[in-house]
């Protein structure tokens, strides 16, 4: 699965219509059983199929959810155990009342009410002027451009100052329509040398219960190539952490279900490699939970700075549970209903 678009299929897609809806499922459908089953005889694919539909009928696990969690050679009493698309929706709107919620899908109200864990400098671009936009840009060598709301790495854009020709162009260009500029960050040298042009991350997963922070999942993440997202859906790795230790436990996955010890480009191990702060990256993300009251799942995207600091990216209050339940093929939905069981009303 090297093709863009066949990697835009398999995420969230916005349809133009019935027709449109009817046509990328469909498609969707194909790509995934033939990357991650391959060519069947017509008897087979028939049966995959009645499988298939009766997985959504009865546990309400979608199409990417079918495949992923490889349901095709799983028993019922296993796929229960996975947070499917039915369950994925009971879980945020149990603890967050809604899949979205404003604080976390507006980058400028994010950044505003965490600014103190960014570890970065940002603007948002329509309330600044163009002499503290102009300025922002000469003072750092790298800097990312944001849509102010989007997700899956969409509407991010990375540029060197030397690129900018005329600063004052480049503003009107951009001011009035909604966008931030962030100082690019300078990683971690160990998180860096397994792929230097992402930024990599590690996803940790929290739930705030009544009395403290449950941290969920942990998973890191990695850019394969010259992408500056490591982004899952955007052709990046992702594997397994271990909560208490912070050492990767699983080979690492991407979307075309390949699996690797080392990483494809640098050849540096991932299994067993050891994430450095991590005390500082639990106590980071558990400081960051207790925030917003009306929030109580959330996904942070945390980077390893150079000088040892712990960033958060961003936080995702629908975080998707595939990059938690993909690497091990180990379902997480009871834990996580323990935990959610817990929770006041």
């Amino acid at each position: 699965m090297t093709n863009n678009d066949d990697i835009k299929l398999t995420g969230y897609i916005e349809d133009e219509g019935i027709k449109s809806y009817i046509k990328n499922r469909l498609d969707k459908y194909k790509l995934l059983k033939r990357t991650f089953i391959g060519k069947t005889s017509g008897w087979e694919s028939f049966k995959i199929f009645v499988d298939f539909s009766l997985s959504v009928i009865i546990l309400g696990s979608g199409i990417n959810d079918y495949f992923q969690y490889n349901f095709y050679k799983k028993p019922y009493s296993e796929r229960k155990k996975f947070i499917v698309g039915r369950t994925w929706k009971e879980i945020i709107k149990d603890c967050n009342g809604s899949l979205n919620v404003d604080l976390f899908d507006d980058k400028i109200k994010f950044n505003t009410k965490f600014d103190k864990f960014l570890k970065r400098d940002w603007l948002d671009i329509d309330r600044s002027s163009y002499d503290e936009f102009s300025q922002f840009i000469s003072d750092h060598a790298h800097f990312f451009i944001k849509k102010n709301k989007g997700s899956g790495g969409n509407g991010i854009e990375k540029y060197e100052n030397s690129d900018i020709k005329d600063k004052r162009k480049f503003y009107e260009n951009l001011h009035g329509k909604s966008y931030i500029i962030e100082e690019s960050i300078i990683q971690n040298k160990e998180m860096s040398d397994f792929n230097p042009t992402s930024v990599n991350t590690i996803r940790v997963v929290t739930i705030k219960t009544n009395t403290d922070v449950k941290i969920m999942d942990a998973v890191l993440r990695m850019g394969n190539g010259n992408k500056s997202t490591d982004n899952f859906h955007k052709h990046g790795l992702a594997m397994k952490v271990d909560v208490s230790s912070g050492e990767v436990v699983s080979k690492a996955i991407d979307k075309s279900n390949n699996h690797y010890e080392y990483h494809p480009l640098s050849k540096k191990k991932l299994l067993g490699f050891k994430i450095p702060n991590w005390n500082k990256v639990i106590e980071t993300v558990k400081e960051a939970a207790k925030v917003s009251n009306q929030t109580r799942y959330v996904g942070w995207d945390i980077a390893i700075l150079d000088n040892g600091e712990v960033s958060i990216i961003e936080g995702n209050c629908s975080s998707d549970p595939d990059i938690t339940q993909m690497p091990l093929q180990i379902g997480r939905y009871e834990e996580y209903r323990r935990v959610i069981d817990t929770l006041d009303n």
